[in-house]
């Protein structure tokens, strides 16, 4: 089936915080068949935690899948630059988030929009990122990758709409851990499926 809104809800920041009461753009950032849902997550243990230079590709001489991990990594910025849009704005109008976000990401963010609009909050500047693409699997109906990312909140800050005023993190909330996110290919497209914080592994 192709990727659609599965029917999950949960609370403002709840993909990109830890201490959220409910999972998110994650997690964020499930109604859907098997066959289309994604693969779990890589436990802790086999997951690596990206590098300084995640973000460039290593050539085509020593990993022959290098030009599509970087389109993965490529879709996943994409992913977030649009998510950023959308927590500024309150609102997936205007953005391309469809684009790069299906399934459980989509339908998370979706409602996690929808909760920080109805709490009137927003949120301004962005994350940081330190993000690589550890694991690619093109065999299939639909090609599935794993993006490890060294998610860094410090530089993205929620604020009340009405005075302006910041809303401080939850005491104890991490500001720098890993998350990991499922990416799938659809019709040529890479898109964001899942994504998955992990709280306890700062980075």
């Amino acid at each position: 089936m192709a990727p659609g809104r599965p029917h999950h809800t949960f609370t403002a920041r709840g993909a990109f915080t830890v201490l959220a009461g409910t999972a998110l753009i994650g997690a964020a950032l499930t109604g859907c068949s098997k066959d289309s849902a994604p693969e779990a997550a890589p436990s802790p243990s086999t997951t690596a935690l990206p590098s300084p230079s995640a973000t460039q590709s290593p050539s085509p001489t020593t990993d022959p899948q290098a030009a599509e991990k970087a389109k993965v990594l490529a879709a996943y910025h994409s992913f977030w630059a649009e998510s950023v849009k959308a927590y500024a704005a309150g609102s997936d109008k205007g953005t391309q988030l469809v684009k790069y976000a299906a399934n459980k990401a989509l339908d998370e963010a979706l409602t996690d929009l929808a909760n920080q609009k109805n709490a009137g909050f927003a949120m301004q500047g962005a994350p940081g990122h330190r993000a690589e693409t550890t694991a690619l699997d093109m065999s299939g109906e639909h090609p599935r990758a794993t993006v490890a990312d060294c998610l860094d909140l410090s530089t993205w800050r929620t604020v009340d709409r009405a005075n302006g005023k910041e809303v401080p993190y939850p005491s104890g909330q991490p500001l720098r851990y890993v998350a990991v996110a499922e990416v799938e290919q659809w019709a040529g497209q890479w898109m964001v499926v899942a994504v998955t914080p992990n709280g306890d592994r700062t980075c």
